[in-house]
């Protein structure tokens, strides 16, 4: 990690910090380090790693890379460490815009990421057009943020990718073992595929109509601590990585409400046949999301969906609701416009 007190660096030895120990670049004769961001990078850490030591500012710019919105910009001045010395300073054309993108990075005025979270938004006086605007810009820190100052609370806010199969799949084969002393087993298995079939919908409409309720909420405190609880903090900080599966607390509670609504239309046994499709669903979008966020692979179909669900946060969150795939926003006429680049 850099010297603290040292605010001035040579392009030579910026160019000595290009590995995964110790990774700096430099933006605009500005110098950052990026060691404990790149394994965090949207576009994953190897990217990344092609520019340690070395000026990224055209690169953020170039199209041929990817060009980085401003949220990018706002993140990246999290890392700043110093200043290029004078004599390696270089002078950098303008964007289009006339303006450097650091100088459209506006100062934060929302939720101070450092401290917890939950008792700043509940004595928080935001309005909804603030609230809304501002918990959808990404942020982003090298831990686990805080939510709740009581310990208790805050392990309840926390849930790593592993625990979902662990407390789910059993769930599952209970309600199988149940459903069998209802109906037969051909029966069950008919209900259970129609159950994981069925969950890809019931995810973009969850997606699209509860979590991204966004414009209809009321005004007020208690409808945007609502609104944050449910899903506004996953935009807020996308890349935590105990809050990018569902806390099971949360889960439960809405598969109840699923399951009561099941229970009008199924009889014994189908129910519990696709309730158990649904969660097997659920389990494997949950599993996949997370490594939406954190996983890499060289398939390109896999790759695409990862682009496809960061761009939801990253670029425009009032479109691609599909996270497995992108079916439904086809079909309903959700997906990225090309404005959205």
């Amino acid at each position: 990690m850099a010297d603290t007190k040292q605010r001035e660096y040579s392009r030579a030895e910026v160019a000595k910090h290009d590995g995964k120990g110790a990774l700096w670049v430099i933006r605009g004769n500005q110098v950052f380090d990026l060691t404990t961001f790149h394994t965090d990078h949207p576009g994953g850490s190897d990217i990344l790693m092609q520019f340690g030591g070395q000026d990224i500012t055209e690169a953020m710019r170039d199209s041929d890379v990817h060009v980085h919105a401003i949220q990018a910009y706002r993140v990246l001045k999290d890392f700043y460490i110093g200043e290029v010395m004078a004599e390696d300073r270089v002078t950098y054309e303008l964007p289009a815009s006339g303006k450097d993108e650091m100088d459209c990075v506006e100062e934060e005025e929302f939720l101070d990421i450092h401290k917890p979270l939950f008792m700043q938004m509940w004595n928080s006086k935001f309005t909804k057009e603030f609230y809304l605007r501002e918990v959808h810009r990404p942020r982003h820190l090298p831990r686990p943020a805080v939510f709740f100052a009581n310990p208790l609370l805050e392990t309840l806010t926390r849930t790593p990718w592993w625990f979902i199969p662990i407390y789910w799949l059993p769930i599952v084969c209970t309600l199988l073992y149940l459903g069998v002393q209802y109906e037969s087993a051909e029966v069950m298995f008919v209900g259970f595929v129609f159950g994981v079939l069925s969950w890809s919908l019931l995810e973009y409409s969850m997606h699209r109509f509860v979590f991204h309720y966004d414009d209809n909420i009321p005004e007020g405190t208690l409808a945007q601590v609502a609104h944050f609880l449910l899903h506004g903090v996953h935009h807020f900080l996308p890349m935590d990585q105990l809050r990018l599966v569902m806390p099971p607390a949360l889960s439960t509670f809405l598969a109840l409400q699923i399951l009561a609504l099941l229970s009008i239309v199924f009889s014994a046994g189908m129910i519990h046949a696709v309730s158990a499709g649904l969660l097997i669903g659920y389990v494997l979008y949950d599993e996949c999301h997370y490594w939406l966020h954190h996983g890499t692979s060289q398939n390109k179909r896999l790759s695409a969906l990862k682009t496809y669900h960061l761009r939801h946060h990253y670029k425009d969150f009032k479109a691609g609701f599909g996270i497995t795939s992108d079916f439904w926003d086809k079909v309903f006429g959700t997906e990225f416009v090309a404005s959205a680049d």
